[in-house]
């Protein structure tokens, strides 16, 4: 990676800090009616996406703002509205899920779940289609890349989402959630490996990403191989940290693979990112963030798990 790349990895940390704290939520989204019974059920769901406001969003809008700033050539074309929308999907999911999380007994009837879970899984979609097209020549959104991009978004939420749900909910509800990990899983690796071969064939021979990409992948699968078995061990709270893990080391393969290639389609301006951090009260915010993201995140791991009233009909 040449110094235009080292200059998009903050922003490009930023899109993978949101996108490890945020897939959770999203994930228990589109599991939940795939999983749920009763209304008793769906309540308990919704009590897991507390707490409402966890700051993970900032991440995201502080990335966009960064690239933005980074590559101006982005905002004079269709890129700057497929940001416009960006924002507003992760602007709306959030709301989305503060109010089904502070309205539970309104939210948690089949269909208004059925809603939230279509949302998430268009939402995802969209924001892994739009993310492949700035890896495209021609910026095209509906390529092979673009379709795996957003599979491996929604698989990779789902996965997370589903395995915190094992952790912090109870029976029965919590081993539907283990099972829908296991059974997902296969899906997951098969799509994840093709979306690797496509990066690293998008990223070209660089010495330096080509040795983190096979590093990274080795890692990856390794620790989605423990994941996967310390799960149907039923050690499921080992199973959680290790796929978090995981999915640390699969984000920084398909996000470097943008450094490695967003240079060569743009002109990287470093000059005009440091004028715009430096009209914002840079570190200030980043610290507001970084506390407060990360203070939720731990109390969503220590919290106790989401009771609820299982009415046996069988």
């Amino acid at each position: 990676m040449n110094a235009d790349s080292n200059v998009l990895l903050l922003p490009l940390c930023f899109f993978g800090l949101y996108m490890i704290l945020e897939a959770a939520d999203w994930g228990l989204c589109l599991s939940a009616p795939l999983v749920c019974r009763s209304r008793d059920e769906n309540r308990a769901v919704l009590g897991l996406l507390r707490p409402c406001l966890d700051g993970n969003e900032l991440w995201y809008f502080l990335g966009l703002f960064m690239m933005g700033a980074a590559i101006p050539g982005v905002s004079d074309n269709l890129f700057h509205t497929e940001n416009i929308v960006l924002i507003l999907l992760v602007a709306a999911g959030a709301l989305l899920r503060m109010a089904a999380s502070l309205f539970r007994n309104s939210c948690s009837q089949p269909a208004v779940m059925k809603v939230i879970s279509v949302f998430s899984y268009a939402a995802l979609a969209v924001m892994g289609l739009a993310g492949s097209s700035l890896l495209m020549n021609d910026g095209s959104q509906f390529s092979i890349l673009g379709i795996f991009c957003a599979l491996w978004m929604i698989l990779a939420a789902f996965q997370l989402g589903t395995l915190y749900g094992a952790v912090k909910a109870v029976n029965p509800l919590a081993e539907r959630f283990r099972a829908a990990f296991l059974v997902s899983s296969v899906l997951t690796v098969a799509v994840y490996i093709i979306l690797a071969i496509l990066l690293k064939s998008h990223a070209g021979d660089s010495n330096t990403y080509g040795s983190f990409f096979w590093i990274s992948l080795v890692a990856t699968a390794i620790l989605f191989v423990a994941a996967f078995f310390m799960t149907r061990m039923r050690h499921v709270k080992v199973g959680l940290a290790a796929a978090y893990v995981s999915s640390f080391f699969a984000i920084a393969i398909y996000l470097s693979a943008y450094a490695a290639v967003l240079p060569s389609l743009f002109t990287v301006e470093v000059d005009s990112l440091k004028q715009a951090m430096d009209g914002m009260p840079g570190t200030a915010l980043l610290v507001i963030a970084f506390v407060w993201t990360l203070g939720a995140f731990l109390w969503r791991q220590i919290r106790k798990k989401e009771y609820y009233e299982w009415k046996d009909h069988v």
